[in-house]
């Protein structure tokens, strides 16, 4: 398995905040993946996002401490990535268009982890946690409906969500999955367990955002932003399908193997920032 030849010339306080965003990621994503895998083993649980997932934290003991904690690592992962979208460290010769649609891309992620981190530090610091991303989902929906050429605007975002899915799955079959990490270290079997959990992780992730494009679709075509879904609505439809043990505990494991990817990236990741 190939692996980057590339030293990591990061800072040591941007590669902290790299490393924290990951971890903070890892931890999200594996209570998502958990909470769903319950509800596919009929033994509790609950199909839900982000939003759901700070509650959950919230409600355990010290949980203001782990929910902060959270929150300071995705406003880690914010910042690193807002780096990343200004210099852009590893476009491995990317030119023109893709560059600058790359550090969009970065730029993008960025807004949303600094308002995943934002959501998680309200709640932590005793406010209102805010909505879940199903309501955000659809408030946004209906802003864009509004517009002038609503439909079309609406309709362009569920084309680029379900390009990412299937970028996301196509890089889950890949070889490089794993090419930014720092792996060599360990032996052949460990280096094929990381990959495989990468695989199921970026494969599951992006069945997630396709079918959140499909609901963005809905949305388009029916004129209703209440069609739009996140995360926590695309576990449910998944819930509600024939056969659902089987399917929902399958994306659940692939999403708390996403997270525990995350987890992975935090130790090993090569970063790159300097």
């Amino acid at each position: 398995m190939a692996t980057l030849a590339v030293p990591s010339t990061a800072r040591p306080w941007v590669e902290r905040l790299a490393r924290g965003g990951y971890l903070a990621k890892g931890v999200v994503y594996l209570l998502v993946g958990l909470l769903a895998l319950q509800v596919a083993a009929g033994v509790g649980g609950r199909t839900t996002d982000t939003a759901g997932v700070f509650r959950v934290l919230l409600r355990q003991p010290l949980g203001r401490w782990l929910l902060g904690l959270v929150a300071i690592g995705l406003a880690g992962y914010a910042i690193w990535r807002m780096l990343c979208a200004l210099l852009d460290p590893e476009r491995q010769g990317r030119k023109g268009w893709k560059r600058l649609g790359v550090r969009a891309g970065y730029a993008l992620s960025a807004a949303i982890h600094a308002a995943l981190a934002f959501q998680a530090g309200r709640l932590a610091l005793g406010g209102a946690g805010g909505r879940s991303s199903e309501g955000q989902a659809e408030s946004r929906t209906a802003q864009l409906l509004e517009a002038p050429f609503g439909v079309w605007l609406v309709g362009m975002v569920a084309l680029g969500i379900a390009g990412y899915g299937v970028a996301q799955i196509v890089r889950g079959f890949r070889k490089d999955a794993v090419s930014r990490m720092r792996i060599a270290g360990l032996d052949a079997d460990q280096r094929r367990m990381v990959l495989r959990v990468a695989r199921a992780g970026l494969v599951s992730r992006g069945v997630v955002f396709g079918l959140i494009a499909l609901f963005l679709t809905r949305a388009a075509l029916q004129h209703d932003a209440a069609e739009a879904g996140g995360l926590g609505q695309a576990l449910r439809t998944i819930a509600e399908q024939p056969y659902a043990p089987f399917l929902l505990g399958a994306v659940a494991i692939g999403l708390a193997a996403y997270g525990a990817f995350q987890l992975a990236l935090a130790r090993y990741r090569l970063i790159a920032v300097g």
